[in-house]
């Protein structure tokens, strides 16, 4: 926490870049109870970077997280067509185009909450908690921010946080509570399992019929929902929308732009044969590539041999 207040201190002049969508959305974790009614960790969404406008996600079961979330393919490799679909709906058929600066670019899909764009990951995650209440990110978050305005020399708002520096400021923060809460998890868990609590596995039931449900976790890059319909015992439909998704989406079904695509708008460049600002400001996201990157041979063919400097082989795709 020292280094990143330091060292995030000595980068004052980047809170003025990099924030993009200020549209946050996180969801609660580390549930108390076993229905998920309660939770160390509160989540939810908070528009246009006012915190006095948070609305909570308040369980596994929340109309209001599960009837926002939609996916657009209009600039996908995907077919489409339709519209942004809820993910219940939702369709991941490959419509390669090549490169369109106007179409198609990205393999990636442009998740939208009640159909705006919205951040994910610490940043949205520690906003939200902040908001909520939560003693220990708003404990935490203070120190940090105290440290980095005693060595910039001047007091350091939470507004800066909307920024490329913020949400590394905010990675530490979200580091520092997790450690907190998992000392209390750790705790409740021996508590349990001295009560005799040992059961790990609770074996479903599935109706005749059709049957919809999701599920959702504040993982390290923020929000991840899987999404699935069962039919008659069978899954007819499964999708997951991934935090590096929601992120680093193209644009939507209105052009609006992604996280990743938006904080880079007016963001300054010293030397355009070496945007090194560029991955400053998306290394800032922490990027989950393998969630962006897909590599497809219908003839199950090689598509690449890799050679690792030091390795003895290759390893092929």
């Amino acid at each position: 926490m020292v280094d990143v207040a330091a060292v995030g201190a000595l980068y004052a002049d980047w809170t003025n870049y990099g924030a993009g969508v200020t549209h946050y959305l996180s969801v609660p974790d580390l549930p108390l109870d076993t229905k998920g009614t309660q939770f160390d960790m509160p989540g939810g969404y908070i528009p246009n970077a006012d915190l006095g406008q948070f609305k909570a996600i308040n369980s596994y079961q929340d109309d209001y997280f599960e009837q926002g979330v939609k996916e657009s393919v209009k600039h996908a490799w995907y077919e489409g067509g339709k519209g942004a679909l809820h993910p219940y709906d939702g369709e991941t058929i490959p419509q390669y185009t090549d490169f369109q600066d106007d179409g198609k670019y990205s393999w990636v899909k442009a998740p939208t909450f009640y159909d705006e764009r919205a951040q994910v990951g610490p940043l949205a995650n520690v906003l939200a908690m902040a908001a909520a209440g939560h003693e220990s990110t708003n404990r935490n978050l203070k120190t940090v921010l105290d440290m980095a305005g005693s060595v910039a020399g001047s007091p350091i708002p939470v507004a800066a946080l909307h920024s490329t520096i913020g949400r590394h400021a905010a990675r530490c923060v979200r580091t520092a509570v997790l450690y907190e809460a998992l000392q209390k998890q750790w705790s409740l868990l021996m508590e349990n399992i001295g009560k005799g609590d040992v059961e790990t596995f609770n074996r479903p039931v599935f109706p005749k019929g059709e049957v919809r449900g999701f599920g959702y976790h504040e993982a390290p890059r923020g929000v991840l929902s899987h999404w699935v319909v069962i039919e008659n015992g069978k899954i007819k439909n499964y999708q997951a929308v991934v935090p590096s998704t929601w992120n680093a989406g193209p644009r939507d079904e209105n052009d609006k732009l992604g996280p990743y695509e938006a904080s880079l708008m007016d963001n300054p460049v010293a030397d355009p044969e070496k945007p090194l600002e560029v991955i400053r400001t998306v290394h800032s996201f922490d990027p989950c590539l393998a969630c962006a990157v897909h590599m497809v041979d219908t003839q199950q063919q090689e598509v690449v041999r890799v050679q690792a400097v030091g390795a003895q082989s290759g390893v092929s795709f």
